[in-house]
Formats: C-alpha cells, sequence, structure tokens
C-alpha cells in the first residue's frame, strides 16, 4: 500500500499527482550555531549528517545530493548542488570554506545569518518513477574579517634569512592560499614558516615534490632547492600544496643613463653604460656619482635622440619616489618623462627589467660644507677639448674630505677647471695660483684658485713629453691638485 502512495507507473496517457515521501532521513547539524574563527581555518566548522532512505523501493539505487543556503531563499543562491560519494551519509565544512560562503552572500563579519541546509535522495534505477525524498535543517552562523595570514621564506638561499628572525615575508595574493615573493637566491635551501619566532609550523617538499605543512618541526623535513643563483618568483598555493619557482629572462641586452644628474650630461652619445648584473639576470646597475638635476635611460644611442626609453610613471619623480618605470618606444610624442635628483652623492642605481621597477641606493653623499660640488676638465689637453660638460670630476669617498678626481687622457694642451657649466663662458674655474706671463702652469703647479668670471685666465699645461693616462686629483679644501701620470 505504501507504495501506491509514493510510487506512480511510467504510462504516458495517466496522470498522477505524487506526493513526495516521508522524510526518514532527518537531516542534523553539528551546532545549531557556529561562530567561525580564522585561527582554525583548516579545522571542521560544520557537520552535516542523515539517516539512509528507508522507504525506497528494494533493488533502488539512491544518489545522495547536498545544498546550502540563506534561509527562505528557496536555494535560489545555493552552493553547487554536491553529489555525496556512496556509502557516506555526512558532508562537513571548515571555518575557511564556510566564511567564504558568507562573504560570496554578501554577509558582513560579525552579522548573524541563519542558513538552511538540504539533502536530497535520488532513488533510481526502478521500474516506477520516485519523487525525491528531502530533508532539510536550519542553523545560524557568524563570520569573521579575514586578517592577513602571514606566511615568511628563510634558508640558507636567501642572503641574511637563516634565522627565522630574519625570514622574508611573502606577499598574499588571495587570502589563505596563494603567496609569493622574487628576490635574487644563491645555491642553497629553503622553506616557508608562518611566524619570525621559530621554524615550525612550516611547508616544506613532499616526496613527489609537492607542498606539505608540518605542524612540528621533526627534523626530517625535506626543503626546496636552488641549484642556481640568480633572480627568482617563487609562487606558493598552499590550498593546492603547489609551488611554482621560476627563473625569469630579459630581452634587454643595453641600457644607458643620460641627463644633467649623471656624468654625460645631455650628450646622448656620450651616455654611461649600465652594468649587466653578474647575479640578477634581469636587472643592470650603475654605481657612482649622480649630481642634482634630471636623468632618463636610452636603450640604444642616436644622434637624433629617436629611441627607446625607460622612463618613471610620473615626470619629475625623485630617487626616493615611486619606484616604477615604463618602457616608451622611439617616436612617440608628448610623453618625455625624467627623474629628478635631489641630493648629489654616490650612488647604486638597480633597474629591474622583470618588475620594471628602480631602486635608487644612496651609498654616501658629498658633505654639505665644500665649497664646490661639481668640478670638470676643460681645455684642449683633455678628450673632449673646449666642449663644456663632459669631462666630470668624481667625488672620492676613500681619501681626504675634499678630494675630486679624475682619469683620463691629457694631451698636449692647456686646461682649467670649472665648477659650473652653462654653455655660456662666464664661468668659474679652480686654477693655477700662479702662472707665466702666457698665463700657463706646468703641472708641478699644486697650488690652486678659485677665480670668478673676469678674473684671471690661467691654465695647466701638458707638455708633449708629458701626455698619458692620468688621474687628477683636486681638493676644494686644501686648494691643492695632484697629477698621477699611469703610464
Amino acid at each position: 500500500m505504501l507504495s501506491c502512495l509514493i510510487v506512480g507507473c511510467k504510462d504516458e496517457d495517466i496522470r498522477y499527482s505524487i506526493e513526495r515521501p516521508d522524510d526518514t532521513m532527518h537531516l542534523q547539524v553539528s551546532n545549531e550555531y557556529v561562530e567561525l574563527n580564522q585561527k582554525f581555518g583548516k579545522e571542521e566548522a560544520v557537520t552535516f549528517s542523515w539517516n539512509e532512505v528507508t522507504n525506497a523501493p528494494l533493488d533502488s539505487k539512491v544518489t545522495y545530493y547536498f545544498k546550502l543556503d540563506i534561509a527562505d531563499n528557496d536555494f535560489g543562491t545555493s552552493i553547487d548542488k554536491m553529489r555525496i560519494p556512496a556509502g557516506e551519509h555526512s558532508v562537513s565544512f571548515t571555518h575557511k570554506k564556510m566564511n567564504a560562503l558568507l562573504t560570496k552572500w554578501k554577509i558582513e563579519p560579525g552579522e548573524r545569518v541563519t542558513l538552511e541546509a538540504e539533502i536530497i535522495a535520488e532513488i533510481e534505477e526502478t521500474d516506477c518513477y520516485v519523487k525525491p525524498e528531502l530533508s532539510t535543517v536550519r542553523f545560524d552562523a557568524v563570520g569573521y574579517e579575514i586578517q592577513p595570514y602571514d606566511i615568511y621564506v628563510m634558508g640558507t638561499a636567501l642572503e641574511g634569512a637563516t634565522d627565522p628572525a630574519n625570514a622574508l615575508k611573502m606577499t598574499e595574493e588571495i587570502s589563505e592560499e596563494v603567496y609569493t615573493w622574487y628576490g635574487v637566491m644563491k645555491e642553497g635551501d629553503y622553506k616557508f614558516i608562518l611566524n619570525t619566532t621559530g621554524q615550525s609550523p612550516s611547508y616544506t617538499q613532499g616526496s613527489d615534490g609537492s607542498v606539505v605543512f608540518n605542524e612540528h618541526e621533526t627534523g626530517n623535513e625535506t626543503p626546496f632547492t636552488i641549484n642556481k643563483a640568480g633572480f627568482y618568483v617563487l609562487k606558493l598555493n598552499i590550498e593546492a600544496g603547489t609551488l611554482n619557482a621560476d627563473y625569469p629572462t630579459t630581452d634587454y641586452n643595453d641600457v644607458w643613463m643620460v641627463g644633467e644628474a649623471t656624468p654625460a650630461g645631455w650628450n646622448i652619445m656620450s651616455s654611461t653604460k649600465l652594468t649587466k648584473d653578474p647575479v640578477n639576470q634581469v636587472a643592470f646597475y650603475y654605481e657612482g656619482l649622480l649630481k642634482t638635476g634630471d636623468m632618463k635611460f636610452p636603450l640604444e644611442l642616436k644622434e637624433d635622440w629617436n629611441v627607446a626609453w625607460l622612463m618613471p610613471i610620473e615626470n619629475g619623480t625623485h630617487e626616493f619616489g615611486d619606484n616604477r618605470m615604463e618602457h616608451i618606444e622611439a617616436g612617440i610624442q608628448g610623453h618625455d618623462y625624467k627623474w629628478n635628483i635631489t641630493k648629489e652623492g654616490n650612488y647604486r642605481v638597480t633597474l629591474n627589467m622583470y618588475t620594471m621597477t628602480i631602486d635608487f641606493k644612496l651609498l654616501q653623499s658629498i658633505p654639505d660644507d665644500l665649497p664646490c660640488k661639481e668640478i670638470w676638465m676643460l681645455g684642449d689637453a683633455t678628450p673632449a677639448g673646449w666642449e663644456q660638460g663632459k669631462e666630470a670630476f668624481v667625488y672620492d669617498f676613500n681619501v681626504d674630505k675634499g678630494t675630486f678626481y679624475w682619469e683620463g687622457e691629457l694631451k698636449a694642451g692647456s686646461f682649467k677647471c670649472p665648477i659650473n657649466v652653462d654653455g655660456s663662458w662666464a664661468i668659474t674655474c679652480y686654477m693655477p695660483k700662479q702662472a707665466g706671463e702666457d698665463g700657463k702652469a706646468s703641472l708641478n703647479m699644486t697650488d690652486v684658485q678659485l677665480v670668478q668670471p673676469n678674473g684671471n685666465d690661467y691654465q695647466w699645461k701638458v707638455e708633449e713629453s708629458e701626455a698619458g693616462q692620468y688621474r687628477v686629483e683636486l681638493n676644494v679644501l686644501t686648494n691643492k691638485i695632484k697629477f698621477e701620470k699611469k703610464n
């Protein structure tokens, strides 16, 4: 008689009104109120369980499906219907998963909401259609506001990060799931830790190369390894248990710098070439003096300046401002952005062609109490002749205070040392303190004087027999100059 109430024969000529079977599953929830906590993210927050259907016809097949939604929503925004594996009569959700669902349903953190779960029993492989049996249960839940979940990388493959206290923090790209870090690594090993006070909990390498979680340190963990030093991009997915350690390359071959802040000034054909980093395969660097003023980076050298460039995102970005840069193709009009160096000194400038960033590291700054901070060589004895602004002295931080030096070839001829170059000849110069009637002094004259425009025009004279490679040092505090011939 029971089967007559819930079963209808498959006859297209007859319509039956089939009642839904009584609930024999009695869906239950482990807690009628669930307060979610990020600290217990991977632990079970709530479990649903049910009994096996008892009113299914003999020899039929029963498949269970689970749904979950905000109560009184007719399951219109339910999670995707979950098929329950055969033989199982329960399903659980972690704190993290439940909180993600509340976020998806736009439930504010701390807000109490009533949810409704449903188990559906579909009865198949029968001669007669049996309407699915349903069982529902309600419960309340409160979510949390997601706080950063920190992960750090440490090991011998990272400079200075062999101790947890010095471990490097990764960037949390997807909360509690995907983390990234990039930088220079050397040959060695590394692993991931959750705090800087100890080496556990940690993530290390599984036997199949996957990422495994270690609650406690046992000494049997297998770290990840770096076999080739260079710049790496690490992408750790703790949810999927995967790690990608990429070794990127760059298509950039040469980079120069030009501008009033650089030794070349605005002479593009004399631009200073950066050095390709021997370890970081995507970086170029320059180490030396930068003066105050503007600068930018050409990617080739042409007299007409019609070349591609590396420029800042915003014009006039100072050396410690926005570190982003962009590639500007040759011929683009209306975009001529430059960096502006505000403090003169010795810098290490590093360009990373993968991240497209620039780093200005001030190594030492020229003292502020010097009578001048810039000096040039000017005269037909120098490689640039009488062209202003091409032969600059460099401040020497390793010798007596106030010492600038210049290195290069001195030919037969004469020269003086201006402290300002602007294209005009109203320039202030360091000159010999004494000279002959022709205004020339030998290289033995080591006393100097600073002469204002329209003053004496004394110059040092290089004889034919004296020509060669020199290091010239000029101290602006002692007013002494020294000529050291190298060959």
